[in-house]
């Protein structure tokens, strides 16, 4: 039995989705039309199958508020029965459980060995907390390609669950809900055992995961090595500036935090940040580095066995080196475009290492270190695919080098984005261009467009000269005071409403500086405040203005 507690606590992502069963519409509300909750099923346990698997509930409410249903028992029957009878290959029927007193409707989804498809209606694949229509071919070739390519599903003949560090297994199992399952099942469940008749069958993954000893692990090179260089460049001979740390081996979960502790206790304080942020910070923001390290552990190519995932620590910069390019699905500029997408070389190391909290299951991973990166005044992270390695790099030189510490305090008290305040920090005198502002912040022409058209229109740039891509922008804005008073966040998100006709989570992060979570939260209470009204859902939600927005923008006391 699923620990409905724990589960429903998680997040919607790329193993889990929530749906209500109620359409909660102005004229009051009444139960959705049961064909659309049909298709819903067959569509997300699909989905789920096609991808890494997951688990698809129905009956509560996006806050996690439990809220069931009003359907007839026949008709609850019939719909935990849609995955049976409408997806080729059949999958597993749902289960009705009961839960603070409503009754949920929940589907258990493995991930499928082939495409899954929506009987006459194509093949859905989970990316994210979305669903995108895929070809049959392309999903079979990623399933195909991850069984060729990655070692977690090869069967660890010889071993037994006694080889396995069954407390850390019992992590897993508490933060996934499963705790009802004893080890095995849960083994079984994540793909990482099967049974043979009565006996167990590990696969190499779960060794990977969980093997109590490194000596188990069937892998000379399954850990970290971490290499510390004096100086910029790495020396040989009489000049020797390089130091290896011992070499980190054992189940990855226990490699990470150990390679976390050690990496760590390397990192300095950085002076050169003392004067953006009043106060001393690490010379890489901390989810960066550990992000970096956490990815080159769970997407490194395991076949390939010559050497460790490795980070060097140079005076200015630190790499992350992972085994193996970045697979046919992802490359180089959909990481740089800070796209959040969802494809693994080892899907279900992957999925533990979430449940373990040491990596995001969400895609946000990538684009939170560009924009913790962005917002410590560093150059963006250096993303370097080959065909044997791909590499990050972080380095630890502010993007300007005499920052005039009033000036950065002012800068960081205006109401625009941390891209925008980039560029009123860099170039503080003396003209800049579209361009440069593109390189700096790593965007796009258009979202650079958008950026500088606003702050023009604040007042706080000028542009001159030739209009279009010619164009040259100067900052005017001065210490102490700008001629014109500096608008409110409040005032520059009425703005953007205005220019656009709506507002998304993006324009929200802009505006108040906080990321995707906690922009989420503020607009759903927005939306409950008659603030705003939502239109769409998941990535593609807009907010309109709602009943209450024009005295909300005016500052006035609707509560977000």
């Amino acid at each position: 039995m699923l620990d409905l507690d724990r589960l429903l606590a998680q997040p919607e992502g790329q193993y889990f989705e929530r749906k209500s069963l109620w359409d909660r519409s102005p004229k009051g509300r009444k139960t959705l039309d049961r064909r659309t909750v049909r298709d819903l099923i067959a569509e997300n346990v699909a989905a789920f199958a096609n991808a890494d698997g997951g688990t698809f509930v129905l009956g509560v409410d996006d806050d996690g508020t439990p809220s069931g249903h009003g359907y007839p028992p026949e008709e609850v029957e019939k719909m935990l029965r849609v995955p049976e009878q409408r997806l080729a290959p059949t999958q597993r029927a749902g289960t009705a459980f009961t839960w603070k007193g409503q009754e949920l409707l929940i589907f258990e989804v493995p991930s499928a060995e082939k495409a899954v498809m929506v009987v006459g209606d194509g093949f859905p694949r989970r990316v994210d907390d979305i669903v995108v229509q895929e070809s049959e071919g392309a999903i079979n070739a990623i399933k195909a390609r991850s069984r060729v390519e990655s070692v977690e599903l090869d069967a660890a003949i010889g071993y037994g669950v006694g080889a396995l560090d069954l407390d850390l297994i019992r992590k897993a199992q508490l933060s996934a809900g499963l705790t009802a399952l004893t080890p095995e099942e849960y083994l079984c469940e994540r793909r990482l055992a099967d049974y043979r008749g009565d006996e167990l069958v590990l696969r190499k993954g779960a060794l990977l995961l969980f093997a109590r000893h490194a000596r188990d692990i069937d892998h000379p090179n399954a850990g970290v090595r971490i290499f510390q260089v004096h100086g910029t460049e790495r020396l040989t001979g009489s000049r020797h500036n390089v130091h290896e740390l011992p070499r980190i081996e054992g189940s990855l979960a226990s490699v990470i935090e150990r390679a976390y502790d050690a990496i760590g206790g390397l990192i300095r304080r950085s002076a050169r940040l003392h004067d953006l942020f009043f106060r001393e910070m690490p010379e890489y923001p901390t989810f960066v580095w550990q992000e970096a390290l956490v990815n080159a552990v769970a997407h490194r190519d395991y076949r390939s066995q010559g050497r460790c995932v490795e980070v060097w620590l140079y005076d200015d910069r630190m790499e992350v080196i992972s085994p193996g390019g970045l697979v046919p699905e992802v490359d180089v500029g959909m990481l740089r475009r800070r796209e959040a997408v969802h494809h693994s070389r080892n899907p279900r190391i992957t999925r533990v290492l979430a449940e373990l909290s040491l990596m995001r299951e969400q895609g946000e991973g990538i684009p939170r270190m560009f924009d913790e990166m962005e917002q410590s005044w560093l150059p963006m992270p250096e993303l370097r695919s080959g065909a044997e390695t791909f590499s990050v790099i972080l380095c630890n030189e502010p993007i300007l080098q005499t920052p005039d510490p009033e000036w950065v305090r002012y800068v960081r008290s205006l109401p625009v984005s941390h891209r925008q305040r980039r560029a009123l920090v860099a170039y503080p005198a003396g003209h800049f261009s579209n361009a440069e502002y593109q390189k700096l912040n790593e965007v796009d022409r258009d979202l650079a467009y958008r950026d500088l058209k606003e702050l023009t229109r604040l007042g706080l740039v000028a542009s001159e000269g030739k209009k279009g891509r010619g164009a040259k922008y100067t900052v005017v804005m001065q210490l102490p005071t700008l001629e014109k008073p500096v608008p409110t966040p409040r005032q520059v998100l009425a703005g953007r409403m205005k220019e656009q006709g709506y507002i998304q989570n993006a324009d929200y992060r802009d505006v108040f500086g906080v990321d995707r979570y906690m922009a989420t939260k503020a607009l759903g209470q927005l939306a409950l405040s008659e603030v705003l009204r939502q239109e769409g859902e998941k990535r593609g939600t807009r907010y309109l203005p709602g009943r209450k927005w024009d005295e909300w923008a005016a500052g006035g006391q609707a509560r977000a």
